[in-house]
């Protein structure tokens, strides 16, 4: 009896295996269904702008109102998370009530198995409440529509529940969803506040934990001085986060060592990232340059951080989209400022590329180094053009001109020591 029991565990735990194995197969790829890049213009960044800034006024007024996000941006976005977040790829197309979206993940699989790729695809219903999934498929398995849609409820169920996404799933009254926008009526219910004190804790806590270190090596480290170079900032912050690299993910301390530098050099509280920061001691804040300018400090470590936390192209974007302001405000169009940018995005990409990336970049650092180390060659790069005067001299962004002044930034950036 005992051994008649034993083969029949034995028989179906092999069918589970077995089981196992088809459905493996059947929802891995040999190929992704999406592959592009990210491709993130300071047009997309000044819309983004916008939307937020007209959210945040009416959500502030309690009003019904409407956002209005154009399809592209939603792509670009979608497309943005996939890679940020899991290393796939995205699209979104939308259509009269529904919008498609396809994804694919690449999968860690030894390199001499295969290469494998999880390739999602699915329709979003526009509904008379919140859109709705239907017509999912996994790999090569579609997914019937009353499982999807109820793990979707549960979702939304379990985000109700948590009091910091109940407001804002509770404020979306109807998602319409049309070929030229996605039309999102809203009502915020829940107290709003434009001030800083509202904290926003995007961090984890192992994450602040980090950053309170460099945090703390800059408040003690620091005297009240005149001013202090970018350089001298760096020095102390890389050779910590190299000393917590032999048990920590070495990209993971350079990335808040860039952090604890960027909120210390531009002057941020804190506390707008990390609600306890309030008890922290805090630094004394004098200027900080890179050779000898503190705006490029500022532009340098900026785009380093968002860099660090995010991606090239985003922190291009936001560096190129503060150039277009600033020529329509008054100071003008900088090269040597987009210079500063490229030189602090490059530096946040190799702090945390890899593991021996970003070990070699803290031993480079710890040997010393000075501003020109950091900072490529400028003083003859144009500066404060107005809108007329880059109009003349270099029509927009797509002109020969053009390319051929920042291919000069990016040779001069690719020559700086922490690069080699």
């Amino acid at each position: 009896m005992i051994r008649k029991s034993l083969l029949l565990t034995v028989r179906m735990f092999t069918i589970l295996l077995l089981l196992a194995g088809l459905f493996f197969i059947l929802i891995i790829d040999d190929k992704p269904s999406v592959q592009r890049q990210v491709v993130v213009t300071p047009e997309h960044i000044e819309r983004a702008k916008k939307t937020f800034d007209q959210y945040r006024q009416q959500a502030k007024q309690k009003l019904l109102s409407t956002i209005k996000i154009q399809p592209e941006d939603i792509d670009i976005a979608t497309n943005y998370l996939a890679k940020h977040f899991i290393n796939g790829d995205a699209h979104i197309s939308m259509s009269q009530q529904q919008a498609n979206i396809q994804a694919s993940l690449p999968l860690p699989l030894p390199s001499q198995v295969r290469k494998g790729y999880i390739n999602f695809e699915a329709t979003i219903i526009e509904t008379d409440a919140l859109p709705q999934l239907q017509s999912v498929r996994i790999g090569h398995i579609p997914i019937p529509d009353f499982i999807s849609q109820f793990l979707v409820t549960q979702s939304i169920q379990w985000l109700q529940n948590q009091p910091k996404y109940r407001n804002g799933i509770e404020a979306i009254k109807f998602v319409q969803i049309a070929p030229d926008a996605l039309n999102v009526l809203y009502q915020w219910q829940g107290k709003f506040s434009l001030k800083i004190d509202n904290h926003f804790p995007v961090l984890s806590k192992s994450e602040q934990e980090k950053v309170y270190r460099y945090h703390l090596l800059l408040t003690q480290n620091h005297p009240k001085q005149t001013n202090q170079t970018l350089s001298q900032i760096l020095q102390p912050l890389m050779q910590m986060a190299a000393y917590y690299s032999a048990d920590n993910l070495a990209q993971k301390e350079n990335r808040a060592a860039i952090l604890a530098a960027t909120l210390y050099i531009v002057g941020l509280p804190l506390k707008y990232l990390i609600p306890d920061a309030d008890d922290w001691s805090r630094p004394y804040n004098q200027p900080v340059t890179l050779d000898g300018r503190q705006d490029f400090a500022q532009h340098f470590i900026v785009s380093a951080a968002i860099t660090a936390y995010a991606d090239t192209a985003l922190s291009d974007a936001i560096g190129l989209y503060k150039e277009i302001e600033d020529k329509r405000s008054g100071s003008g169009f900088s090269f040597n400022d987009i210079a500063a940018d490229r030189a602090g995005t490059r530096f946040g990409e190799r702090a945390t590329a890899s593991q021996n990336e970003a070990i070699r970049l803290q031993q480079l650092i710890a040997q010393g180094l000075d501003d020109r180390d950091l900072m490529p060659p400028w003083t003859d790069l144009p500066e404060h053009l107005s809108k007329s005067e880059f109009r003349q001299h270099y029509g927009n962004f797509d002109t020969p001109a053009y390319h051929q002044l920042m291919k000069k930034i990016e040779w001069r950036v690719e020559a700086l020591p922490f690069l080699h």
